[in-house]
């Protein structure tokens, strides 16, 4: 007879209760470790016995982790890898796109200044603090916003954030010259403090406080201040605003690695060997979840908390994740590119890594539960092929035709598709409207096959695709940048010497395209 992985695991635990197994879901001994680990360098790793978890409960997470797009899945326990899993095409030590984990670290690098004394208080008020700026719409309750208002999303700053469409405050943010100054110029639609709203604005003025208060970038002082301390390298952060301020509401990146650094220094209440980074008043701000939200979950400080569970973390759109457990000692991570009605919740995994928790101390070594473990993650990092058709002879007339196309919203120049009877392969141009480089252009490999094909390294990062012909006249390419919390599907639909290109991404963002070629 043969067992599913998930069977043999409830088999294995069967067994182990049967054995004597008395602790409950997530039960522990209240005993600390003997030592405390410090990764600055590496992460040690151990098996999850060793550590007081269950291996066959945490291969049944990876496994249903993995019928979801995710692309990594890392637990840590007393200060020790116990899982480590990436989903195919991701593979391990790729920065990945954190969204709003962004705002989390710049929660942090806040909390630095105040440590620090660059930062005298949480609250002062915002509008002094920019005193520089012509301000716009000042009353009463904009003068009341503190600093405290920021870290909280209690601003009381009017903004609209919701599907990233042009007519929002966020995407307008991003169009004005002098971002930060938008974002203090907008009107108000409460008094501070008095409701939560969700708003990119808030974190990239605590940003701009950065640079007022440090003479840096955010990026800058972020490297000096808190990723040197940790052993954090695998850093990117996107270029500057026109004032030099970076990003602080997304766009920094990070590995896996390097996400559980940070949460790590949370877990240890801001220490790192011996060197109080930020003080344990603010990890606990952060744990009691002080504002309430419209959700389940609460928020401080740029984190959000479940202080019912005893969990709080970092999270970022498409399933990316810093998830701390105190009173279980355990860090997790998770990167992914889904949609955001597809993706595992923090709740769930909550529950499930609790679940795998037996014990503070060591429980006797399972070699099949380790097998089933070790089984998971080598099925994570496998590949598994899409569905795929017939090739049509459309195929062979289009193969190596570059079409052209006029202005359009994407600044797409140009498209080609190379049919060939090895690595098939692709070709697009994009205007960037800048003299000294008019257009950029991005190749990578498609597999015909239904899996990826990896291309080789680039500036922009690591491509890999894959495609497949839905009919006789429209042939669908799955394009990702490794690392880049996106899935992009380009639908080329030809007939004669014209093609109409249907694109859609994982953000929601949607497009048609209409091309030929032209000699």
């Amino acid at each position: 007879m043969h067992l599913t992985t998930a069977a043999m695991a409830a088999l294995v635990i069967g067994f182990q209760c049967l054995a004597g197994c008395n602790a409950s879901a997530g039960e522990t001994d209240n005993q600390a470790p003997a030592e405390i680990l410090w990764p600055t360098k590496s992460w040690q790793v151990s098996t999850p016995e060793e550590q007081g978890m269950d291996s066959a409960s945490l291969a049944r997470l990876i496994e249903t982790i993995g019928t979801y797009r995710q692309d990594s899945l890392m637990i840590i326990r007393h200060g020790k890898i116990v899982a480590e899993a990436y989903y195919a095409p991701y593979i391990a030590g790729i920065s990945h796109d954190l969204r709003s984990v962004t705002k989390s670290v710049i929660g942090t690098l806040t909390a630095i200044q105040l440590k620090n004394g660059s930062l005298e208080s949480l609250e002062q008020p915002v509008v002094d603090l920019f005193s520089d700026k012509q301000i716009q719409n000042v009353d009463e309750r904009k003068k009341a916003i503190t600093v405290q208002n920021l870290l909280d999303m209690t601003s009381g700053i009017q903004w609209l954030e919701k599907a990233y469409t042009p007519d929002e405050t966020i995407m307008k943010m991003y169009e004005s010259p002098d971002r930060a100054a938008f974002v203090l110029n907008q009107p108000m639609s409460g008094a501070p403090g008095a409701n939560f709203y969700y708003s990119g604005g808030n974190p990239y003025l605590l940003s701009a406080l950065i640079n007022k208060k440090s003479g840096q970038s955010a990026l800058d002082f972020a490297k000096k201040q808190l990723f040197e301390p940790l052993g954090i390298k695998s850093y990117k952060w996107g270029a500057p605003d026109a004032q030099g301020i970076t990003n602080g509401e997304a766009g920094l990146f990070l590995s896996p690695h390097d996400m559980a650094r940070i949460g790590y220094l949370y877990l240890r209440n801001g220490l790192w060997e011996g060197k109080q980074i930020i003080a344990p008043s603010w990890v606990d701000r952060v744990k009691a979840g002080v504002i309430t939200t419209t959700t389940p979950l609460h928020y401080a400080n740029l984190w959000w908390s479940y202080p019912e569970k005893g969990a709080y973390m970092a999270r970022g759109r498409h399933s990316q994740l810093i998830l701390v457990i105190p009173k279980l000692e355990v860090v997790a991570v998770m990167t992914g590119v889904l949609r955001d009605t597809e993706f595992y919740s923090a709740s769930s995994l909550i529950d499930d890594i609790s679940s795998a928790v037996k014990s503070e101390t060591p429980i006797p070594a399972d070699a099949t539960a380790n097998a089933l473990l070790t089984a998971a993650i080598r099925q994570a990092a496998t590949e598994k092929p899409a569905a795929v058709g017939g090739t049509p002879e459309l195929a062979k007339v289009v193969s190596g035709k570059t079409y052209r196309f006029n202005d359009n919203v994407m600044h797409v120049e140009s498209f080609t598709l190379n049919f060939l009877d090895t690595d098939s392969s692709w070709v697009i141009t994009t205007s960037t409207g800048k003299a000294d480089r008019p257009s950029d252009r991005f190749t990578g490999l498609v597999g015909l096959d239904g899996v990826f094909r990896k291309s080789p390294p680039a500036p922009y990062g690591i491509n890999a695709a894959r495609g497949r012909w839905i009919d006789e006249h429209t042939f669908a390419m799955e394009r990702r940048i490794l690392g880049r919390g996106e899935i992009q599907t380009w639908a080329l639909s030809f007939e004669g010497d014209k093609v109409t290109v249907n694109f859609e991404n994982t953000d929601g963002f949607k497009a048609r395209l209409h091309g030929e070629i032209k000699d």
